[in-house]
């Protein structure tokens, strides 16, 4: 077996700057025929407390976001609540990937909130204990959630609301995503929804199974599962930056899917992925080009409904999509998309 050689941190470096500056995902002259943008600044999120791999792009898009003529890139935490939302909200960050169904909740409730795109679809699993055999199995048990407020508990509630249960039909444990392992080996919980790097960690260790996988089941493995969001202010007040950013994220997204080792060994070395494993595992199992493949007009139609149904929401997925989407910049960069 040949050994494996971890490049320099230099070489990673010059690897993803070269991959940037000659990725021919886009035609070269499409950032040139664009205005500059109107702020060099660009505030994204990243929660080092509990790292979710699967916005691998949004962590790897530095060099490109450099290129699209951003030079002050700048990397904020989530609050307490974990809610990738209210930092768009209360204007924290910018712009950021999330869980799509995360984003309906705060457009329904008027929120400052325009999604701009889809990323991928799939990655999260759902774990359970021996006594949940499917996701029928859920009613009257513990499912473990950062909060009421959080993207997993709007997943879990679409989940529940689509075979035809209530949020009150089960109950939710509060408790930081960093102890829910733990809380389902001790019994203290039911089920949990993971994402990678979590979901790896367990089945290599074997705590659980899993009942339910957005990537490979019908019909979540349909529509994205995260999707780019922005404050709607920042895209109102800096369309080109917008696009630019936007770009630039999504440039990083194919480098995910189609040169997955260079993104991989950033990931590592910045500090998010624990392991070049996990990172590799993360890119090369999860459709990171469905971003042009899906629509994501369906996917917020879709958890809209869910939401709805659930009760957690009054809006109707058209007041859903007529105040909290723009879709122009997505719709220019698919024309300039090199075929």
């Amino acid at each position: 077996m040949s050994k494996l050689i971890k490049p320099s941190r230099r070489a990673v470096v010059g690897g993803m700057a070269a991959a940037a500056a000659g990725y021919g995902v886009f035609r070269p002259d499409a950032s040139v025929a664009d205005a500059p943008p109107e702020t060099t600044t660009i505030r994204l999120i990243r929660d080092r407390a509990f790292p979710v791999l699967c916005y691998a792009p949004q962590y790897v898009a530095e060099q490109f976001l450099r290129l699209e003529g951003f030079t002050d890139i700048q990397y904020v935490s989530l609050g307490e609540d974990g809610s990738y939302a209210n930092a768009l909200i209360d204007g924290t960050a910018d712009l950021s990937a999330a869980l799509g169904v995360d984003w309906v909740q705060p457009i329904a409730d008027g929120k400052p909130i325009k999604v701009l795109s889809g990323m991928h679809a799939g990655c999260v699993e759902i774990f359970a204990n021996d006594d949940v055999a499917t996701v029928q199995d859920l009613k009257g048990k513990r499912i473990a959630v950062h909060g009421l407020g959080s993207p997993e508990r709007y997943l879990l509630s679409s989940i529940l609301a689509y075979i035809g249960y209530k949020d009150e039909e089960v109950e939710w444990v509060f408790a930081h995503p960093n102890d829910w392992m733990g809380l389902l080996t001790s019994g203290k919980i039911d089920a949990m929804a993971t994402f990678p790097p979590l979901n790896y960690i367990m089945h290599d260790e074997g705590i659980g199974h899993v009942i339910l996988n957005t990537t490979t089941d019908n019909p979540w493995r349909h529509y994205f599962c995260c999707m780019v969001a922005a404050n709607s202010d920042f895209v109102a007040n800096n369309p080109v930056a917008a696009k630019r950013a936007l770009r630039g994220i999504l440039k990083a997204n194919q480098l995910c899917s189609e040169t997955p080792e260079i993104a991989a060994q950033w990931l590592v070395d910045e500090g998010q992925s624990p392991n070049i494993d996990f990172a590799m595992r993360t890119l090369e199992d999860l459709p990171y080009d469905a971003w042009s493949n899906y629509d994501p007009e369906d996917t917020l139609r879709f958890y809209a409904l869910r939401l709805n149904e659930a009760g957690l929401i009054d809006a109707t997925p058209q007041e859903i999509l007529a105040n909290g989407t723009d879709w122009r910049f997505i719709n220019e960069l698919l024309v300039e998309l090199k075929t």
